[in-house]
């Protein structure tokens, strides 16, 4: 019994459908029925019962399932210890961070962390929410830069900063002679929206927008990262809602606006941007961190556009176990 015939056993138990838990593993479905027939061969009892309809567990199987989840638990948990202590002793600290936070705050966060702590090794790697998330839980991060996490996890997760959007449009638009622009303004009008497979966030984020004045956007073009998205405004297919920190970049041919008179209250999940981590590790220098973070970042920046009131009740930094889904990502 190994552990590839259990991970098999496992997915044909839950999915009850061998072509499912094939597509789930990455297996073709000969192969996985193999991995099975092996493991009920080896402990010499019928596991599942298979019809040309139906997949059901035997009162063996439902056993099996319950040993074997224990099984790889201990396993994962074994190799998270044996990493975490190899860390531990070899002072490396693991972040991960979206592109909201790389291209924002985090930058002078770790030139600080650098000048304190000269002696941690850090490594670093930018990525979207659902893999930061992953990564974190199964111990390759030791903290990641994220929205909140869409799905229950037992990482912990603290809001940081809130985001407000502004309007990225080409300099010749008629709307680009105005200072600032409201959500009415921009109704109608062409627009470039984030990919809603790839960045639910900043879509969802866009979608509620639009329907806090009772509209939907005018979409011509969807573009998944934020250059594309730039060259797309710049190539007159549209304008686009950006978050805040976009004002830093430049490109030519478009330019940026305030947005007002569009506050979402509360603010939705895509325009929050928080840290999460595993309470249960113990690590210093990843503390250390996150009291540079949470003393350095600024709930609200108001380094380029001008301040927004939102009760504050709605914005305390509250650190807490995500135990629900959260709406966005």
């Amino acid at each position: 019994m190994d552990v590839r015939q259990l991970r098999c056993f496992i997915a044909v138990a839950e999915e009850l459908h061998f072509g499912r838990a094939a597509e789930r593993l990455g297996l073709a479905p000969p192969a996985l029925s193999r991995q099975i027939s092996s493991l009920e061969d080896e402990l010499g009892v019928s596991l599942l019962t298979r019809t040309t309809r139906q997949v059901a567990l035997t009162r063996a199987g439902l056993i099996m399932l319950e040993e074997a989840k224990g099984i790889l638990m201990k396993m994962e948990h074994a190799s998270r210890a044996v990493r975490q202590a190899s860390l531990s002793s070899g002072r490396v600290l693991r972040v991960g961070a979206i592109d909201a936070a790389s291209s924002s705050f985090v930058p002078e966060a770790l030139v600080a962390f650098r000048q304190q702590y000269p002696g941690v090794e850090i490594k670093f790697v930018e990525a979207m929410t659902a893999a930061l998330v992953q990564m974190l839980e199964v111990g390759k991060l030791d903290l990641a830069l994220t929205r909140p996490p869409r799905k229950p996890t037992e990482c912990a997760f603290e809001i940081l900063r809130v985001e407000r959007p502004i309007v990225v449009l080409h300099e010749s638009h008629p709307l680009a002679a105005r200072e600032s622009l409201t959500m009415q303004d921009l109704v109608g009008e062409p627009f470039v929206v984030p990919s809603k497979r790839i960045r639910p966030f900043a879509y969802d984020l866009v979608m509620a927008y639009f329907e806090s004045v009772g509209a939907v956007p005018n979409v011509t073009i969807e573009a998944t990262e934020k250059p594309a998205m730039m060259s797309a405004v710049a190539a007159g297919l549209g304008m686009a809602l950006a978050p805040d920190w976009v004002c830093r970049l430049s490109f030519p041919g478009v330019t940026m606006r305030r947005l007002r008179g569009a506050l979402l209250d509360p603010p939705p999940p895509g325009a929050l941007v928080g840290i999460a981590w595993r309470p249960q590790q113990k690590l210093a220098c990843r503390d250390d961190f996150l009291a540079i973070l949470r003393e350095s970042v600024t709930l609200i920046d108001e380094r380029h556009l001008l301040p927004f009131a939102i009760p504050a009740t709605k914005l305390k930094r509250t650190a807490r176990l995500v135990g629900s889904a959260v709406g966005g990502a």
